[in-house]
């Protein structure tokens, strides 16, 4: 090869890395602080997907993102794993089951608003930290930034993100204070009293930004992966369809029925109980019980169709369980058609 030659393949081989952010051997402050490009991933909930702004240019990532080129000339690579109404239990088989992305040089971590309606803390922090364990085995090379959502008030969560995050050397960013500090009521900062606003995610972004500046001029190290704080965090997922006992067959993949009554059992091993459904706007409502004791009931509602990963509960003895779903004779509030159908395709267990 020429030296003409070689020194043009030199070029492009550093454009490209310039490009997808692939030089791993620099930590993503390192790179904003030199200018170059980064592959950034969001693994959250509906406040991580940006959910309540106007646009898609008004989310605060996109804002961020903007940010980024205009101060660094950094162009940032964005990639999704999000899910409205997710809790950290459906973002981590979410994780588990999305192909590898590639070398990521920045995740951010979103959630804590949904959990709080499903989990207690203790819960939560399981979740949570398994989360933060398996982006750091799959993304080894990756910062972690956690976001402490804005209208999260549930004290014992917000702790909880803040220890896990400080022990793994994350990043914890509050939100909270940043809306206080505004002096604008949550009536002018959201669509709903939850999601932020395009006056809102104004806040998300320039908070986030600012930190970003405060930690590349500190040239701040990146998560590392710790030893665990909780037992048994890292933590495999498995789904099975294998059904012990069901008032009728799987149709297309999914055990379906729309009568009050039918049911489909499991039996399984495991101290946590997951359960994949397909949500739509007929979704109807399942009451779930694990030997023999009620546990709790499940809206498979959305308005849009999607495949979702239910939490159903955790914290259990590690030994065999019997699972039955039983189709509910009540339905959401939010349906509103004249159809309440469970579609339920798989439990979600941990790998024993």
């Amino acid at each position: 090869m020429s030296a003409l030659l070689l020194l043009g393949f030199l070029f492009l081989v550093f454009q490209f890395s310039k490009a997808e952010g692939a030089d791993q051997s620099k930590t993503v402050y390192e790179k904003i602080t030199n200018g170059e490009n980064i592959n950034y991933l969001i693994i959250g909930d509906s406040i991580g997907r940006g959910s309540g702004a106007s646009t898609k240019q008004e989310t605060w990532f996109r804002k961020w993102e903007q940010q980024l080129k205009n101060e660094y000339g950094v162009t940032a690579k964005r990639h999704l794993i999000v899910q409205s109404g997710a809790t950290a239990f459906e973002g981590l088989n979410k994780l588990v089951h999305t192909e590898y992305l590639g070398p990521m040089d920045m995740t951010f971590i979103v959630f804590g608003e949904n959990d709080r309606k499903y989990m207690d803390e203790a819960q939560f922090a399981y979740f949570y930290e398994a989360l933060i364990r398996k982006t750091k085995s799959v993304y080894p090379d990756s910062e972690i930034i956690t976001l402490t959502e804005s209208p999260l008030d549930n004290k014992a969560f917000s702790e909880a993100i803040a220890s896990i995050s400080a022990h793994y050397h994350a990043k914890n960013i509050d939100l909270r204070p940043a809306f206080a500090e505004s002096k604008l009521s949550t009536y002018e900062l959201t669509t709903d009293l939850i999601h932020p606003n395009d006056k809102g995610y104004t806040i998300y972004a320039d908070t986030i930004f600012q930190a970003t500046k405060d930690l590349a001029a500190a040239n701040e190290d990146i998560a590392n992966m710790a030893i665990p704080l909780l037992e048994k965090t890292d933590i495999d997922l498995q789904q099975t369809s294998a059904y012990t006992k069901a008032s009728h067959l799987f149709t297309n993949e999914y055990w379906s029925s729309d009568i009050p009554g039918d049911s489909i059992e499991f039996t399984y091993t495991g101290t946590f109980l997951g359960v994949k459904v397909k949500s739509n706007e007929y979704g109807g409502m399942v009451d779930v019980f694990i030997d023999g004791k009620p546990i709790r009931t499940l809206s498979t509602w959305w308005p849009l169709e999607k495949e979702r990963h239910l939490y159903v509960t955790s914290g259990l003895e590690n030994k065999v369980h019997h699972v039955q779903f039983v189709v509910s004779d009540r339905k959401s509030i939010y349906n509103v058609t004249n159809k309440a159908q469970v579609q339920l395709s798989a439990i979600i267990t941990e790998k024993q």
